[in-house]
Order: C-alpha cells, then structure tokens, then sequence
C-alpha cells in the first residue's frame, strides 16, 4: 500500500499473522437445506401365537417359526447443505432480503457525537451506512442512511453541515432529516433539493411534527429526537440502488487488530472481536454504547482519507470533500486491505480498488461505517495496542 503509516504497520503486521488466527474470515452463511434420512421400520420379529390341536389327533410336529434378519446398523447420518441465496438483496447492505424488501427511499438522519451530552445514541445501531465526519472543534458527527430498516426513534438530531450534501447525492433522491442550520447551509441544501438531490425535512416546514424534544436527555440542542417511522409514513420514491460492491475477501487482506483514528480532541477505535465477529467500536478509549447497553459495531470500517477545506457557507465548519479519489483502508472479517477511492461525481457510488493491484475491492455483506479523515490521523493497531482496549 502506498500511504506511509500503512507501510510502517504492514512490516509488524506481517509477523503476527500467525499470532492473529483468530482474526479468520467468515463468509455470511444464508439458510440452509436439510436433508433428513429416511426413517428404517423394524420388521415385526414376535412368534405367531399358539393355536390349538384338532380332537383326536396327534399334535403336528412343531418347527420354529423363520425369524427374518433385522438390520441393526445406525442410520445415516443428517447432511446439512448450504444453498446460496438466489433472491433480492438490499442495496445498502447487501445482506438478503429473507424477509422482503423495503421499497422506502433511504433516510439520512443528522446525528451527534460532540461530547457526552450526546450519549447514548438513539437509533443509530439500526442504520445501514454510517459516516463520521470532522465538525469544528476537532470533533466529529454521523449521518446515518437507513433503508433495510427504520427505528422507531432517531437521535439525537442536530443540524446540519455542508458535508452532508455531496455525501448522500448518490442514494436517488433520500430523505434528510436535520434539526435546522445556519442560513448559508440552508441556502445550500434549498438549491440542492430544487434539483431532486433529496428531500429535506427539519423543524421547520412539512414534516416538523416528527422533530420532539425530550427534556429527559437534557436541554436543548442535546435532546432533540426524529419519529422516523411518521417521518417515512408519507415518503414517496424509491429505494437507492448500492453504494457498495460486496464480496469475498480480497486476496492481498492481512490480520490486522483494529484501527484508529485520532483528532485533536478525540480518539475513535475499532477492535475486532472474534466472538461476534465485527468491529467494536470505542470512543476516548471505551466501549461506545447504544441506548440499550450494548457496544456499537460495524462488519465493514471504512477509513477513507479526504480533503477537508472550510465551508463556504460557515467558515467555523470545515467541509469533507468527498468526490475525487484518495487512499484509504477496508477493515473486514479480522483483516484490512489498502485501497484507492474514487467517486467522480456525487451521484456516483464508491469505487474501491486494492493500492497494489488495482483489482476491485469489495466489502462483506453487512452494515459499514464510514471514517472520513485527514491524512495522517490513522493508524492500524497491533494486538497489543487492541488488548489495551479491551482488557
């Protein structure tokens, strides 16, 4: 791979590949088929019963009864055979649609991460891609994109940047959901919905109703929550076609630990768990949990390096750029692969190809999440470095 910290990491990666065998890749199973043995009757072996003599008579002589052979083997063993899937996927996914697909058009929900006020998330364990990306201070924000799913309850909703505009152009027309913005912002998504680049919906306007405050989390901005499922209720359109190409394990992956990504005033971490099988996310160097107690996770991390510039409309806010190309790493199935993105224009999906190869690289069937950093601000972790995290 080509970017420098790779390189540093894959020396000392490449020693501890045996040492990381926990880490093998895992393909999605699907439904099996089962095949059961025949059942095997016994044959009835009981002796015919007695019957009397004829008077007079002499008893006939009496012989044994031909007793028939019982086959006493075990019976065949139960074979299980894995079918792949030959039905619909979602798009976001690529997981199958056992339970059919949702025909909704995607929902992108503006969702915070400043500081502990904004823990727990609500909601955001259900979204089928999630990018973080810098806001100002050297923090970081979500946008969640739902499509194969919906909770019930989104937050918490805070408004939003002039990132978010390119960054969901390629889902046909979305819905976004934001708890308001800055009058240059605003500006900015009016005139890209009057080209059908989405549907926006805040706080003010139709669909407001769906935007509540709930004191319980505490004051305002940090308690503001979206009624997704009334939001969707009247949504109209079609669901996006996928973003992502989804796959087996490319050839050149290698163990890797985890990784991190780390800001001026925040350390983000990933960690694969070989119990579960995906990315446990940490935060400040502890598990980040969702509203129920369970730790975040993801079955793709997708670190993406970007350029960042100031945003026109709030020169406060910095603003990825998220269409050209750069380098980045796939973390999947206990491995990371370097890669080279590319995304000509905001309505096209991301292209993923190996930084050595330039073979096609393509994630495993699940839900990603997606880090948008500057150079320099990664680094692939060692087994001792993920250790320290997870005790």
């Amino acid at each position: 791979m080509r970017h420098p910290t790779w390189s540093t990491h894959l020396l000392a990666l490449s020693t501890l590949v045996l040492l990381a065998g926990a880490c093998a890749s895992t393909e999605t199973s699907f439904p099996p088929t089962t095949t059961a043995a025949s059942s095997i009757r016994t044959p009835d072996t009981s002796a015919p019963a007695e019957t009397a003599a004829p008077t007079g008579e002499e008893p006939p002589p009496t012989t044994a009864p031909e007793t028939a052979t019982t086959d006493t083997a075990p019976p065949p063993p139960t074979t299980q055979t894995l079918v792949p899937w030959t039905g619909a996927h979602h798009p976001l996914t690529g997981l199958p649609a056992v339970n059919g697909l949702s025909r909704l058009p995607a929902l992108a929900v503006k969702i915070g991460n400043n500081d502990i006020r904004s823990l727990p998330q609500v909601g955001l364990e259900q979204a089928d891609i999630v990018y973080e990306t810098h806001i100002e201070n050297d923090v970081t924000r979500f946008l969640g994109i739902y499509q194969s799913q919906l909770p019930d309850r989104i937050g918490l909703v805070r408004s939003a940047r002039s990132t978010d505009i390119n960054l969901i152009g390629n889902l046909k027309t979305p819905y976004f959901a934001y708890w308001g913005s800055n009058e240059g912002v605003g500006d900015e998504i009016s005139a890209a919905e009057d080209v059908n680049i989405f549907v926006a919906r805040s706080t003010n306007g139709v669909g407001q109703e769906n935007f509540v405050r709930d004191d319980s989390r505490g004051a305002s901005p940090f308690n503001g929550f979206l009624n997704a499922q009334g939001l969707m209720a009247a949504a109209t359109g079609s669901a996006p076609d996928p973003v992502f190409q989804y796959g087996d394990l490319p050839a050149s992956a290698v163990p890797a630990a985890g990784v991190r990504w780390s800001t001026p005033n925040r350390q983000i971490d990933y960690v694969w768990d070989t119990a579960s099988e995906r990315w446990l996310r940490f935060q400040g160097g502890v598990p980040q949990l969702d509203q129920n107690g369970a730790q975040l996770a993801a079955d793709n991390v997708l670190f993406l390096y970007v350029d960042y510039r100031t945003s026109a409309a709030d020169f406060a806010s910095p603003q990825a750029v998220s269409i050209g190309s750069g380098d980045g790493w796939l973390l999947r199935e206990g491995t990371v692969t370097g890669v080279v993105w590319g995304r000509p224009f905001a309505s096209n999906g991301w292209h993923l190809a190996d930084d050595d190869t330039d073979e096609v690289v393509e994630l495993t069937p699940g839900i990603t999440w997606v880090a948008l950093a500057r150079l320099g601000e990664g680094e692939v972790l060692d087994l001792t470095e993920a250790a320290a995290l997870t005790g």
